[in-house]
């Protein structure tokens, strides 16, 4: 009888140690710059779809925002389409695990990580707000604005498929660039 207790108790541990060690397989991934663990532990289709489909959203805020392109819908359309192609062209070229390895080299410090070892994947444990069975989230900060890393189950592995950015992200970004 005692046995019997312990086997949903095993598959709990199991099921939240497979969350921790792929949140730490991206951390190791990130931190080391490791290409085929941000490969693996990364969706990388349903992250770029997920990013377009922002990006289309706050291309085509922007332009209804815009007094010129207003008065002209035709126009407006015109200019959302074609932004959106070159965001789309953009995101199908860079947002791969290359592309992130070469952000990683040039502009990111993994210093200010700290390095992946037993202590850094309790913590990661802590950090991670679960919304479902088949989901959890963490929350980074950016610049002093929060945005949150979408993981999701694909099988016993936790990948990335979503990060949310803030609503106004795509304003502050559009004002440095101008």
């Amino acid at each position: 009888m005692k046995k019997l207790i312990f086997i949903p108790i095993i598959g709990l541990c199991c099921y939240f140690y497979s969350a921790v060690y792929s949140l730490n397989q991206i951390h190791k991934g990130i931190f080391y710059n490791d290409k085929s663990l941000i490969r693996e532990y990364i969706e990388w289709r349903e992250l770029r779809q997920n990013f377009k489909n922002y990006m289309n959203v706050q291309i085509f805020k922007q332009t209804q925002k815009n007094k010129n392109l207003k008065n002209s819908e035709s126009l407006s359309i015109l200019v959302s389409s074609f932004a959106s192609k070159i965001i789309n062209s953009f995101l199908d070229t860079y947002l791969n695990p290359e592309g992130l390895s070469m952000l990683l080299e040039n502009y990111y410090k993994t210093n200010d990580l700290p390095e992946p070892n037993f202590k850094s994947m309790i913590g990661g444990f802590k950090m991670m707000k679960f919304t479902g069975h088949s989901s959890f989230k963490i929350e980074e900060k950016f610049e002093n604005q929060k945005l949150f890393l979408i993981f999701k189950r694909i099988g016993i592995n936790w990948k990335i498929v979503r990060v949310e950015l803030p609503n106004n992200l795509f304003d502050k970004l559009s004002k440095n660039l101008i």
